[in-house]
């Protein structure tokens, strides 16, 4: 394999070619580019099968070079290189053709490797998909359909396809990790040939119907229907053969499978943007796990306010991370899932870089292991394909961070002044005082007063108003709550003695800083 690296930063591309063992691996840099214009010249020279493109470059970006890529039609993968905020560049990026992306701050030898075997097994050593599992290498109607997925359809008369009322329907093993564990592993591969054969033997007395295997897990169907001029008797037939193909492998090899169902086209080039559908639709199970079917003409189509929001959320959970505010943090994380649940307008793969992202932040000059040791601590979510139960152990994993932060901010003070400081965290809305904490710790009042000003630099009634303030901070944002209510839940016997300290901390009433800041 041949690969090119794009980035405008020397420092970047000493990086990526220091990272792994490229030879080792296969790869041969064919060269280095550090800017858009020279990045083409080179592609156009060394005809790699990679680019390792930069986003932002001088020149010309990595946008317009991808829109160069795919007005010339050139037979190259690029993956692209972004920073953390570069989300928006990185969509228009993937629309424009880009194959993956990685963040330039977390990318190391695991995330590159496992990019090489995913160009491998899906594009082969020369930017053509490759052919997996039980195909011959010589298989020249396998060929013209893994062309045709890229656009190329120039033979397909060669195949059963005619031109008329075309789908192409994506289908996957349901719970692979789980499904493979029933083979040896010396016999994982009687599983993708027996669900190519019997898929096979189910299709091959139906007209205008060809099959693919993409890789051991996922399979294609393309379907057309020329002699049938009404669209809903060509949805009812691509509905009955999902349904014979489901069946048959459920009877014969006991696996469910889900499906992605684009939407009809009227000729062969509208293939490739149908195989894109059909993926889109079929990445809808992280959301419907319970779901078995999915048509790419039902789902909702999303306008640019709603990836602005999600855009929004994301930079609002990272200043609070760097903010240190830890319990909102924790509030913008639902209310970011609960909008992906609603709005489902992020991929599985992304969803997870900024669960990724995010943890590496939380990591980020505390002493917790963060970078490089993020894959490490959250590969046991890789089995994970479900929205809600990647949030949930992402959330317990991130508080279990947080924690630990917490413990370590309190390093530098006396066992007394962590213990109290800790008891305060967890019952700040009840009433405090001096005595009471005396009493717990078995020290005087008096003490407990002076030991805290000392090494803290406040007084302890202090640090407890300005907590419940951040406490209430948060609160009020959500507007299901009155103001007194807000009083009450962070521990003030009033709503105007409340409104007093409020104002003290912020400079704003509760209502104007409500007002202002929802």
């Amino acid at each position: 394999m041949r690969i090119l690296i794009v980035d405008d930063e020397p420092l970047v591309r000493i990086g990526i070619k220091s990272a792994i063992d490229w030879e080792a691996q296969g790869v041969d840099i064919v060269g280095e580019a550090g800017d858009g214009e020279e990045a083409l010249r080179l592609i156009t020279e060394t005809v790699p099968d990679v680019v390792l493109l930069d986003i932002k470059m001088p020149k010309m970006d990595g946008l317009e070079v991808l829109r160069t890529i795919k007005d010339r039609q050139i037979p190259v993968q690029t993956v692209v290189l972004s920073s953390f905020d570069d989300i928006a560049y990185v969509k228009e990026a993937l629309k424009l053709g880009a194959f993956d992306y990685f963040h330039k701050p977390d990318m190391n030898e695991r995330e590159l490797t496992a990019m090489l075997k995913s160009v491998r097994e899906q594009f082969g050593s020369r930017g053509i998909p490759a052919q997996v599992g039980p195909a011959t290498a010589g298989n020249r109607k396998e060929q013209i359909l893994f062309d045709a997925l890229r656009g190329h359809v120039h033979d397909l008369h060669e195949t059963e396809l005619k031109e008329g009322n075309m789908y192409v329907v994506l289908f996957r093993i349901k719970d692979y990790h789980t499904v493979i564990k029933r083979y040896a592993k010396e016999t994982e591969s009687i599983l993708p040939n027996t669900v190519q054969n019997v898929v096979s033997e189910i299709l091959s007395t139906e007209k205008e119907v060809e099959y693919l295997q993409l890789d051991e897990q996922c399979s294609a169907v393309f379907i057309s229907n020329s002699e049938l001029k009404s669209l809903l008797a060509s949805l009812t037939r691509v509905n009955k053969m999902v349904q014979m193909i489901s069946s048959a492998l459920k009877r014969f090899v006991n696996i469910d499978i889900v499906l992605g169902i684009s939407d009809w086209f009227a000729d062969f080039d509208g293939i490739r943007t149908g195989y894109e559908q059909a993926g889109k639709a079929l990445s809808h199970r992280f959301y419907h796990p319970d779901t078995s079917i999915f048509y790419y003409q039902h789902l909702k189509q999303k306008g640019e306010h709603v990836y602005r929001q999600a855009d929004a959320y994301l930079s609002q959970m990272k200043s609070a991370l760097r903010e240190e505010a830890n319990e909102r943090f924790l509030e913008l994380l639902s209310q970011w899932e609960r909008f992906l649940a609603q709005e489902e307008c992020m991929e599985e793969k992304d969803v997870r870089k900024v669960y990724e992202g995010l943890l590496f932040m939380i990591g980020e000059g505390t002493g917790v292991p963060g970078g490089g040791d993020v894959q490490e601590e959250t590969s046991a979510f890789e089995e994970i394909h479900e929205f809600g139960q990647l949030s949930a152990a992402y959330r317990a994993l991130f508080e279990e961070r947080l924690k630990n932060r917490s413990h370590l901010e309190l390093r530098g003070y006396s066992q007394l002044t962590r213990n109290i400081m800790e008891y305060t965290e967890e019952h700040y809305p009840e009433s405090l005082s001096l005595k009471l904490f005396g009493d717990l710790f078995h020290v005087s009042p008096n003490y407990v007063s002076r030991l805290f000003k000392q090494e803290v630099g406040q007084g302890l009634f202090d640090y407890i108003n300005e907590l419940r303030i951040e406490k209430a901070k948060v609160l009020l944002k959500d507007y299901r709550y009155k103001i007194y209510d807000v009083a009450e839940m962070v521990g003030f016997n009033n709503q105007a003695h409340f409104a007093i300290v409020f104002q003290k901390y912020t400079g704003f009433s509760p209502k104007q800083y409500r007002k202002d800041e929802v």
